[in-house]
């Protein structure tokens, strides 16, 4: 079990942003929209839930977000998250840290698309961090961006 008390905001929110996570993620009002919206986290999950799924970011993709392997009938590889597949065209993102990155590619010239079993979220995030600094990120995520949560009482 994973106690959060008496953590500190400000590191929170500054390993949030020094881990990438405000490249992918939205997280109160701020930062991407190429990964799932993580303000709600703490009230779905738990401090050693959020924990696994930081440092196993494969184990359980978001149904959202889960990347696909489009193999085209030219022998041609795409890699990366299908943002909209309407009539003949697919549409890939394939660079989740610029949801411009896009690729059009029409569908009669797809051989097959599959789920990746591999997250786009990089492992081995937390590596530079020291454990007080994982613990400020864990309790920035549980607590919304709330710098009155619970987590920051001593």
């Amino acid at each position: 079990k994973t106690k959060l008390k008496g953590r500190d905001f400000e590191r929170g929110r500054k390993m949030f942003a020094a881990g990438g996570c405000f490249a992918c993620h939205r997280f109160a009002n701020e930062g991407g929209m190429t990964g799932p919206d993580l303000t709600g986290s703490g009230g779905r999950y738990s401090a050693h839930d959020l924990l696994d799924q930081i440092i196993n970011p494969s184990r359980e993709i978001n149904e959202q977000f889960v990347p696909v392997i489009v193999k085209m009938k030219n022998g041609d590889t795409l890699t990366g998250v299908v943002v909209n597949m309407n009539g003949d065209r697919v549409t890939v993102n394939t660079d989740m840290f610029d949801p411009n990155q896009r690729v059009n590619v029409n569908r009669p010239d797809v051989a097959s698309i599959e789920p990746s079993k591999v997250s786009p979220m990089p492992p081995g995030l937390l590596n530079l961090m020291r454990e007080d600094e994982v613990m400020d990120l864990l309790a920035y995520i549980i607590s919304g961006g709330n710098s009155d949560h619970n987590v920051y009482k001593k």
